[in-house]
């Protein structure tokens, strides 16, 4: 997690990780992730280019996008538009194990309804995905989100820019678009709208 931590300083208003919430994910974190969780808490990254959360506060949305309860899976981590990082502990059966496949990291696009996978490893995901500029354009839209932050101010824990109306309604990816708004409500609403 070095260049991760090189690369993203983290923001004041992190929530400390209890105990028990880490004692609850144990078995199905990887350390990791446990790790992060006990070093800098739940909290925005670079002004909230990247927040790392609290799983449980997500598993709803991350089940609705879903469609079903996978507890194996655990939401990680919103960029700044509402976008949710969900980690992935993959079944060992023959295929995987053959493969060498233990894990994967993958991205709900809420703005357009769809499921991406971006790493096979979730080190690799904070110290490699993240760090490259290409992917953050890509999947951050990091201009964008300096421009919001100039213009509009920092975002709260579990706050985002939201995109009015969103992509797949025919939204346009430009500042006068964009509003703050909560997370868990805008990837709610994301998703009624896209159904």
């Amino acid at each position: 997690m070095e260049k991760f931590k090189a690369a993203y300083r983290s923001s004041d208003g992190s929530v400390p990780v209890s105990e028990e919430r880490l004692n609850e994910y144990k078995d199905k974190a990887p350390t990791v992730l446990l790790d992060l969780w006990r070093t800098d808490g739940f909290g925005k990254y670079n002004d909230g280019l990247i927040e790392v959360i609290d799983p449980t506060h997500f598993e709803p949305s991350l089940w609705t996008w879903l469609g079903k309860e996978v507890p194996k899976y655990i939401p990680i981590a919103i960029n700044g538009f509402g976008d949710l990082f969900y980690f992935k502990n993959l079944p060992q059966d023959e295929i995987n194990l053959r493969a060498g496949l233990k894990e994967e990291v993958c991205l709900i696009d809420i703005q357009h309804r769809r499921i991406e996978h971006l790493t096979w490893n979730l080190e690799e995901f904070f110290d490699e995905f993240l760090t490259s500029t290409e992917e953050r354009e890509k999947w951050l839209w990091e201009d964008l989100f300096r421009q919001a932050i100039m213009e509009q101010g920092s975002l709260a824990n579990n706050e985002v820019f939201t995109v009015t109306p969103i992509l797949a309604l025919g939204g346009a990816l430009e500042i006068a678009n964009l509003r703050k708004g909560n997370a868990q409500v805008y990837q709610d609403i994301a998703f009624q709208m896209t159904m």
